[in-house]
């Protein structure tokens, strides 16, 4: 016996394929519970819906693409606000009036420890939300780095930084298998590469 479908592309032909089957067999099957008219119509509702999803979705590649830029230089500038300040600091009480701790002398600050259970939990049409749990050893991370590659042997890229456990990627290629990585940085190196999660996208 046939099993109904869960897929949505899958669901989409079986109704095309029942509305074509109401009408050419509309002698015979006489009294549905939906007439062909009527599953027409919801099926058109249904890929209306799924196209104005789908340019949501869009906007909000764009959107999250725009926001990580941002992100970004903001990073990058109080990077540069900090570095000049340790420079400039005559003392490190004076550090404290930027929210800033201590400056550390080169070798005390130990390497991160491994990222743990990353996961891709959501992901759309060029785009994916990865999120994994902070490091619990080691040294604390300054920023985590998210690598990239396309199976089965592709080389492992840098995609993006992240100053929190979790980032949404944008602009990601379709139609491959990928696998994501993250590990974590401060002043004293990298740590160890987390688990890896493979994503058909």
């Amino acid at each position: 016996m046939a099993t109904f479908p869960t897929r949505e592309s899958d669901i989409v032909v079986l109704a095309q394929s029942i509305i074509q089957g109401l009408t050419t067999q509309a002698e015979t099957f006489t009294r549905p519970p939906y007439t062909a008219p009527e599953i027409r119509t919801q099926l058109d509702a249904f890929l209306a819906l799924r196209d104005a999803l789908i340019r949501q979705q869009a906007l909000v590649s764009e959107a999250v693409t725009a926001k990580q830029g941002g992100l970004d230089k903001l990073a990058d500038a109080l990077r540069s606000v900090l570095r000049y300040i340790e420079n400039a600091a005559a003392s490190e009480d004076q550090l404290a009036h930027f929210g800033w701790s201590g400056r550390r002398t080169p070798g005390s600050q130990p390497l991160p420890g491994q990222c743990r259970m990353l996961e891709a939990p959501r992901r759309g049409p060029g785009w994916i939300f990865l999120d994994w749990k902070e490091p619990s050893e080691g040294g604390k991370p300054s920023y985590y780095v998210v690598e990239m590659r396309e199976l089965p042997d592709g080389v492992w890229k840098q995609v993006a930084t992240a100053v929190e456990s979790e980032i949404t990627l944008a602009n990601q290629v379709s139609g491959k298998r990928l696998e994501y990585r993250a590990y974590a940085a401060n002043k004293a190196g990298k740590g160890p590469v987390s688990n890896v999660v493979e994503v058909d996208a």
